[in-house]
């Protein structure tokens, strides 16, 4: 090997000579090394591929399984059938027999009234019906007399045109006061009432009708009206509300709807599940949450649960086949989940879809395939590295 010749040391202890040629070669070597090593690794981390390091990082085996998903939301609960009663007329109320949170039975005394023009109606019929008892005796009389040759026949078809008069006028009264009758809930026919009237009279028929009556059964859930208050027509008196079963509305995100649409919902009532049963119907858009309302019916054992009140509502969707995974093997960036996966001594980054962690291991719906290895420890640094992200994991 040729001599380098003499090496000499300057006053800023450099070296001089031949010496001095050498050195700056092997550094250039040395940086292009560095260079070669740096492109291969970041082509390597672009296709998704990372070379297996001389310490692996654990990796466990991806495992077959089931996986039921449970969401949670808000409901509305409202009364299975609700009704304001009032009175089609003026009156003063005389007799109260409820009080809210009263539960009563189809056709029970809700309370008792005092109302004119309930007696002017009865009134009104029952002259009516004397008009016309009169006018048919007056006819029978004109017929007899015709036969007799008496009248003539002029005065027959007077008689007629008189009963049919009466007819008219007493029809319209019954009508009238079917009406009113109807909207207090009492059901009584023609007969049977001017069979009670001329029996007791008008004045006692007027008081037992005055009567306000359960049109069916339910809970009494407001009471508006006071003994002895004077009330025009259409006051609202007394709300009833079936409460058993009832309505829940439950709002639903839009991404959740294929959730909600099989399974099993519910809710809990002193740790209690009561089931509830999907109405057939599309949901409802409510524009103020922005959420979707699904209807259901639930049944209210105690009737606690009022017209209004909000409860929260549990859902358990169908299962369906998954791949279990630890929960450290996923790992999420920019809202997606990944894994990474070894395979034929590499390691690669795939984008899976996961489902909620349960005792540390998360459900992978799509994305991964049972069998395949997954890091356990270092998922982060084998998919960030040189990234300076922070993680975090889905949960």
């Amino acid at each position: 090997m040729r001599d380098a010749g003499p090496t000499f040391l300057n006053r800023n202890n450099r070296l001089t000579g031949d010496w001095a040629k050498v050195r700056p070669v092997e550094g250039s070597i040395r940086v292009s090394l560095m260079w070669c090593s740096c492109y291969w690794f970041l082509l390597l981390m672009m296709l998704g591929v990372m070379p297996v390091l001389a310490d692996s990082p654990p990796t466990e085996t991806a495992i077959a399984g089931t996986w039921q998903p449970q969401a949670s939301a808000f409901a509305r609960v409202s009364a299975h059938q609700q009704t304001v009663l009032s009175l089609p007329f003026f009156a003063r109320i005389v007799a109260l027999n409820v009080e809210p949170g009263t539960k009563v039975a189809a056709g029970d005394e809700l309370l008792r009234f005092d109302a004119p023009r309930l007696r002017q109606r009865l009134a009104v019929w029952k002259q009516a019906l004397l008009e016309l008892r009169l006018a048919k005796k007056r006819l029978q009389v004109l017929r007899e007399s015709e036969r007799q040759h008496v009248i003539t026949r002029q005065e027959r078809v007077l008689g007629e045109q008189a009963v049919a008069q009466a007819q008219g006028q007493s029809g319209l009264a019954w009508q009238i006061l079917a009406a009113d009758l109807d909207l207090l809930h009492i059901q009584i026919d023609k007969k049977t009432l001017e069979n009670r009237i001329s029996k007791s009279g008008l004045q006692a028929i007027a008081r037992n009708l005055g009567r306000l009556r359960a049109p069916f059964a339910g809970v009494i859930s407001m009471r508006r009206a006071a003994l002895g208050e004077q009330l025009s027509a259409g006051s609202p008196l007394l709300e009833l509300e079936v409460l058993d079963p009832v309505y829940v509305d439950v709002g639903v995100p839009v991404q959740e709807l294929p959730l909600w649409r099989g399974g099993e919902t519910y809710w809990l009532r002193d740790k209690q599940q009561i089931s509830l049963q999907r109405l057939d119907g599309v949901p409802l858009y409510d524009a103020g949450s922005g959420l979707w309302l699904r209807r259901y019916e639930s049944k209210n054992p105690g009737e606690l649960l009022r017209d209004g009140a909000w409860i929260e509502v549990q859902h358990q969707g169908a299962p369906q086949a998954v791949v279990w995974v630890p929960a450290a093997a996923v790992v999420a960036r920019n809202g997606k989940s990944w894994c990474v996966i070894q395979k034929q001594h590499q390691f690669k980054a795939v984008e899976v879809r996961v489902g909620a962690a349960s005792a540390g291991r998360i459900p992978v719906l799509s994305g991964l395939e049972a069998g395949t290895n997954v890091v356990t420890l270092g998922a982060y640094e084998l998919l960030y590295r040189d990234l300076k992200e922070l993680i975090k994991f889905v949960d």
